[in-house]
């Protein structure tokens, strides 16, 4: 029987503690979904990419995904002209998750349209074949055609930190009431979006769907790496 060593003792700790790290972040996405977004060359030209968690107003959502969020009424638009109608807004999100984010979309309900979208998206477990308006929130870094991001409190590297928070124009936003009054965004859909969304317009009518940082592959790959590191041994002469 070979006897246990300090370094295989500490070796063992170490990967353990890893692992429960690696577990802890994965359990923060409450929300996880198999969101895509599908370039179609409107406003700006974004890859087509997948989108892997949703976040919303911290009342419905949960506090791992939860935003404060704000709107303000304004003759702003962004890729388009205005319509003259009451329908544009500043959206303001502020991060209250532990957890930074990136790749930002703003994507409307199936039935609602917007004048600065940049593609589609969809939900591909729920609703695969029904596609709505959706736009990169993001671009300060990366300027675009149109920069829809008006600005972040934080550093300026298209990363929604913890705390940080975030101005978005959101143009021509054609959310009608059954009164025919408009709508700002309401983000109160927790894992549903685009047409897989059970609410009407009166309850929700828009989300953000985004990918944590770092991505899990590379949470596996650093862990992976690190296990390699602890575990080689000095060959013996």
């Amino acid at each position: 029987m070979k006897r246990t060593t300090l370094r295989d003792r500490l070796s063992t700790l170490a990967i353990a503690a890893i692992a429960t790290i690696f577990g802890a972040i994965n359990s923060t996405h409450a929300v996880p979904i198999n969101g895509q977004y599908i370039e179609d060359s409107r406003c700006d030209n974004i890859p087509t990419q997948f989108l892997r968690d949703e976040l919303g107003l911290i009342n419905p959502f949960p506090i791992n995904e939860g935003l404060e969020i704000t709107f303000t009424p304004t003759q702003q638009t962004v890729c388009v002209a205005n319509d003259g109608l009451a329908n544009d807004w500043i959206v303001q999100i502020q991060n209250l998750s532990g957890q930074a984010w990136r790749d930002l979309f703003f994507v409307c309900d199936s039935g609602v349209t917007f004048g600065n979208a940049d593609g589609s998206a969809r939900d591909v477990a729920n609703a695969p074949n029904i596609i709505a308006d959706s736009m990169r929130i993001d671009g300060t870094v990366t300027l675009g055609v149109n920069n829809n991001l008006l600005g972040e409190s934080g550093p300026v590297d298209e990363i929604l930190q913890p705390g940080e928070f975030w101005r978005f124009n959101v143009s021509n936003f054609m959310a009608v009431t059954a009164a025919g009054g408009f709508q700002p965004p309401i983000f109160v859909t927790p894992g549903k979006f685009a047409g897989s969304s059970p609410f009407g317009t009166t309850n929700g009518n828009a989300s953000i769907l985004a990918n944590p940082v770092p991505e899990p592959g590379v949470i596996s790959l650093l862990i992976g790496g690190a296990a390699a590191t602890l575990l080689r041994r000095p060959r013996r002469t």
